[in-house]
């Protein structure tokens, strides 16, 4: 048996870690590339521990980022951002970069594939599935990328320094309905307000006080409220046929594409999060929480940050009637690990009807980002 020594750089990226891939080390076939990074992660294993390879991730998943040099005009770096779930016999390439994108720039520019200029260096880089432009601008020195600082981020323990990321015209429709507001229904005749966002992922946001809740919730709170959970599921679903990702609310109970996560939203008010962390109510300009596989999610992901951002900057929302969010000015977003500042730009024009036509010209998020090993990943070959 043979065995392919595959150079790789283990990254983190915001809270998440990817093994990171030169794509000219890759076969070129993508049957062929995904088999051999699937070798690599330890999959298949029906297990799912992935113990023969370097993945997954303390949450089950293992990610991983292939990166190249861009052939396209406007363009300084393509990348693919993949996911391998536990069991899982190949890579989904579908789902949104998040944060990760925050270590592609820095992966380019210790690998030389661009050159560096001293201070913020932008790299103009590209999600190829989505076709999602990012500009990511990494601090550098004397051609070196910068890693320490004093940028602190939610979930990760020792500051960086910072990589600010701008999504460059990620949505002309970032509301799917065309509606600023839609009307969800719960079994028992309970109706209530929601925006409907899609802008690199769905989003569906609601009120806290119209859920009973207060926005303060805490993880203990949601595990005891199974009748939560159960309306949480029946908004999500019912979103999901509003914004046209399913036919019906039982199709979407079967869909494999992404659904929309249901996130609540409340005015600004103090309160202890993950790891006793103190929040003041004057640090946040909302609260926002949401479930994941049934959990509450310890901080609303990187583009359920920027879904965010964009309703709380369109006045008529669920969101901006709640946010205290000035024009121009990110809106800092208090969750249960801590807070987390997401950015939006965006401009209407009139439409069919005299109806507003909505545009996100462009979202604004920051990360840390970290080079924690080099080296080679052995991979044997098939058969």
């Amino acid at each position: 048996m043979t065995v392919r020594r595959l150079p790789v750089v283990l990254m983190r990226g915001g809270s998440r870690r990817a093994a990171c891939f030169h794509a000219h080390d890759l076969p070129n076939v993508p049957r062929a590339r995904d088999a051999v990074l699937v070798r690599a992660m330890g999959g298949p294993d029906v297990g799912g521990a992935g113990i023969d390879g370097i993945g997954p991730g303390a949450d089950g998943v293992a990610r991983v980022l292939v990166i190249s040099r861009s052939q396209r005009p406007g363009c300084d770096i393509d990348f693919l951002c993949g996911t391998l779930a536990v069991g899982a016999t190949t890579i989904d390439w579908s789902g949104p970069c998040g944060p990760l994108a925050a270590a592609v720039g820095p992966f380019a520019i210790a690998e030389r594939l661009f050159a560096g200029a001293e201070g913020p260096t932008r790299v103009r880089l590209q999600h190829v599935p989505d076709g999602a432009r990012i500009d990511a601008y990494v601090p550098v020195s004397g051609g070196e990328v910068i890693e320490q600082g004093a940028f602190v981020e939610d979930g990760v323990p020792f500051a960086s320094a910072e990589v600010r990321l701008e999504w460059v015209e990620p949505s002309d429709a970032p509301f799917p309905t065309a509606r600023l507001r839609d009307v969800l229904e719960l079994p028992g005749g309970l109706a209530l307000d929601a925006t409907l966002v899609a802008v690199d992922e769905p989003m569906a946001f609601v009120r806290a006080d119209a859920l009973g809740l207060s926005g303060r919730e805490s993880a203990a709170d949601i595990d005891r409220n199974r009748k939560l959970l159960e309306r949480l599921e029946a908004l999500r679903l019912q979103a999901a046929v509003r914004m046209g990702l399913a036919e019906s609310m039982d199709a979407a109970t079967r869909a494999r594409g992404p659904l929309p996560t249901v996130c609540w939203i409340a005015r600004p008010a103090a309160y202890r999060g993950a790891g006793g962390v103190e929040v003041g109510a004057d640090s946040v300009d909302l609260l926002a929480r949401c479930v994941v596989d049934g959990r509450l999610h310890t901080a609303p992901g990187g583009a359920g940050s920027i879904a965010l951002a964009v309703a709380a900057a369109v006045p008529g929302t669920v969101v901006a009637e709640v946010a205290r969010t000035l024009p121009g000015v990110p809106t800092r977003i208090g969750h249960p690990s801590g807070s987390r500042a997401a950015g939006a730009e965006v401009s209407s024009r009139a439409a069919a009807g005299g109806r507003p036509r909505w545009r996100v010209e462009r979202c604004l998020l920051s990360h840390g980002a970290r080079r924690l090993l080099a080296g080679e990943v052995l991979v044997p070959d098939a058969g």
